[in-house]
């Protein structure tokens, strides 16, 4: 890894090449006469002129250096992507900057000092040299980040700087020391490749990871965004949407509301499917169709996963201390979540927290993710999920083109018909046809089948003449607050011993 003592070494050599000059002057003339010294003259001062160029061209920006870490400052990084592009361009690999930022390092000097910040600062540099490749390029950005070049990216390179991602992030997982005091800080990444950047230049390329890092920290500590075309202008708009989405999330705005999955064989409750719901302070009820389009775009997407698990898992402990049964929780999931390298062992830890089993979880992925996705790390990321114990649900299947292969490389453990094929089924010979057939296929891998969507009586009697065994939708109940869904299993569970009764 090429540092500020290479510039230091030609540094010197410059002012080597000054101080011998009167020597060269006197072997010229010892040598080769008045001619030898005249020439010496004339091409010496053009030599060393020459080589105070190169020097300057190639080392300007390396010797602006951070003085507490030795590294260079962020314009040496585009200057270093601008210089690498061609010749990466020609070998087939790309060109990568990841941004990323200390999270809560304010705090830790609030609590320790500056010399605890200094500290975590130096120690942070040596752990990354240590970590990365020696053609790999390292900065100081701003007062608490770093920014690294990478310029032999191999395909696929999403997958693998995701995968370098959770590897810089478990640098951070030891304490930093200063004395006797430690610290513990982690880290919000932002990737952006050149892949994703439509113009790449040096300055686009940092610009566009440092954009994914801010998103990275809005989203909460130790999180990890990957820089889209779609982010790329980051207007004044944006920005507040993040914000006051960002607000909503950390102040229980918008909460988790649960629609409950009924058993058609005895009408027991088999589950609960976690759906986001916004309770504006000054606008009421925003519907999920305006603000989960703004959420992805702003790269909130995680953060929502989050607090919707979160919500989620408590949610069971309530209802399990109080001694109703619901057996599972789904929670959705988007691509973009499931590309995260963490987010099992993030699952696992908020399971473990909550002192739940695995198998109490369900994960809920779109068709559409798991149809027009061949990456490796969402198949990876819900084997692990699979692997723990946690259903793997398809959702809006009947929607897209999935095949049985990815039915079985995803690890799905349960279909959900789309809505669209339930609408009418009562009335329609058509999709009753295709809703058999789901249901035969469903039958056929061993997997379970539930319909989401039906909103009558005949519509539910028909899907239990098909044989299907779940089914959620309006006919049983509209999604409500976890509060409202208790009440409105204990009032349930009144009406079912009144009929034993009767």
């Amino acid at each position: 890894m090429r540092t500020i003592n290479d510039a230091f070494s030609i540094g010197l050599g410059g002012l080597y090449l000054f101080a011998s000059l009167p020597i060269a002057m006197l072997l010229a003339f010892f040598l080769g006469g008045e001619k030898a010294l005249v020439a010496t003259a004339l091409l010496l001062p053009i030599v060393i002129l020459g080589f105070g160029r190169f020097y300057s061209g190639l080392f300007a920006s390396p010797l602006q250096q951070d003085m507490l870490t030795g590294l260079p400052l962020r314009e040496a990084l585009t200057n270093w992507i601008d210089a690498s592009r061609d010749r990466v361009q020609k070998s087939g690999v790309q060109i990568a900057v990841i941004a990323f930022c200390l999270d809560g390092l304010d705090e830790q000097e609030e609590r320790f000092g500056s010399g605890m910040r200094d500290a975590i600062l130096s120690q942070s540099t040596k752990r990354l040299q240590s970590l990365l490749r020696h053609d790999d390029f390292i900065v100081r950005l701003g007062e608490d980040g770093f920014g690294i070049g990478l310029r032999n990216v191999q395909a696929p390179a999403i997958e693998n700087l995701l995968e370098l991602s959770k590897r810089l992030q478990s640098c951070f997982d030891e304490p930093f020391s200063e004395g006797q005091c430690l610290a513990y800080c982690s880290i919000s990444i932002g990737i952006a490749s050149e892949s994703l950047v439509k113009k790449l230049t040096g300055q686009n390329l940092l610009e566009a990871a440092a954009r994914a890092k801010d998103l990275a920290v809005l989203a909460g500590g130790g999180s990890i965004r990957v820089h889209s075309e779609g982010l790329s202008s980051s207007t004044h708009h944006e920005r507040d949407t993040a914000r006051e989405l960002c607000q909503a999330l950390e102040t229980g705005e918008i909460r988790a509301w649960f629609q409950p999955q009924i058993r058609l064989a005895d009408g027991a409750i088999s589950g609960c499917e976690a759906l986001a719901r916004w309770e504006h302070s000054e606008k009421g009820l925003i519907s999920p169709a305006r603000f989960l389009p703004d959420m992805e775009n702003v790269g909130l997407s995680q953060r929502l996963a989050e607090v919707m698990l979160k919500q989620s898992l408590s949610a069971l402990v309530g209802w399990d201390q109080v001694g109703l049964q619901v057996p599972t929780v789904s929670v959705n999931f988007t691509g973009e979540d499931l590309r995260n390298p963490r987010l099992a062992d993030y699952i696992r830890w908020e399971l473990d927290r909550h002192g739940l089993d695995p198998c109490r979880l369900t994960v809920e992925v779109l068709e559409s993710v798991v149809s027009e996705s061949s990456e490796d790390a969402i198949a990876k990321t819900l084997t692990e999920l699979s692997s723990m114990g946690c259903g793997i649900d398809l959702d809006d299947f009947g929607t897209g083109f999935t095949s049985i292969a990815n039915i079985r490389r995803f690890n799905v453990s349960r279909i959900k018909i789309d809505r669209c094929l339930i609408s009418n089924l009562d009335g329609k010979d058509d999709q009753r046809s295709i809703v058999s057939a789901l249901l035969a296929l469903s039958e056929k891998l061993g997997i379970e089948a539930l319909a989401e969507g039906a909103e009558t009586e005949s519509e539910v009697e028909a899907l239990r003449n098909l044989g299907c065994t779940s089914v959620q939708g309006y006919a049983f109940a509209r999604p409500m607050p976890e509060n409202d869904l208790r009440s409105w299993m204990e009032d349930r569970g009144r009406q079912d011993i009144l009929k034993s009764g009767a």
